[in-house]
């Protein structure tokens, strides 16, 4: 599949499953809200998609930062990082892992600080859903799964002091 775009100079595929993480935190929304359903659950859907780029940008910049830059991004289900050098040493898999999660925690606490400070209840309901997802995507990054950053970071740690 050839590129869509491209993000920070990195070639993006977007493939249609990408659709199912906005419908399904739009799903949650509308099962979660007590009112503006319709309206909070098609917001939270976008908003998904403001969380995995945010992410995937910590992960860009961190590739850059640690020498072991990233050749694409491929946006399906999840967005996936891809790399084609994988004989980086156990440090650049750490740092390049390691951006995402940061970009994730420090979009969820600036928007949740945002939130506190918006007056409009309907600003500050999407700003705290917003913080929210970008809440759960860096928890659920630091798993230790070795389809996300926390397995990719826990499995290098030890072979840093090799």
């Amino acid at each position: 599949m050839r590129p869509h775009l491209s993000l920070l100079g990195v070639p993006v595929t977007v493939r249609p499953t990408a659709t199912a993480a906005g419908l399904l935190s739009a799903l949650v929304v509308a099962l979660l809200a007590r009112e503006r359903r319709a309206t909070l659950s098609v917001a939270a859907g976008v908003l998904w998609y403001t969380a995995d780029c945010a992410h995937v940008v910590g992960h860009i910049v961190s590739s850059q930062a640690a020498g072991a830059p990233m050749d694409a991004v491929d946006f399906g289900l999840y967005p996936m990082s891809v790399y084609v050098d994988h004989d980086v040493s156990p440090g650049q898999h750490i740092g390049r892992a390691c951006g995402g999660v940061v970009a994730s925690l420090v979009a969820a606490l600036a928007l949740a600080a945002l939130a506190r400070t918006v007056s409009n209840p309907q600003a500050r309901r999407l700003l705290t859903i917003a913080a929210a997802q970008h809440g759960l995507l860096f928890m659920v990054s630091l798993l230790p799964l070795r389809l996300v950053d926390g397995g990719v970071i826990y499995a290098n740690l030890p072979r840093l002091w090799r």
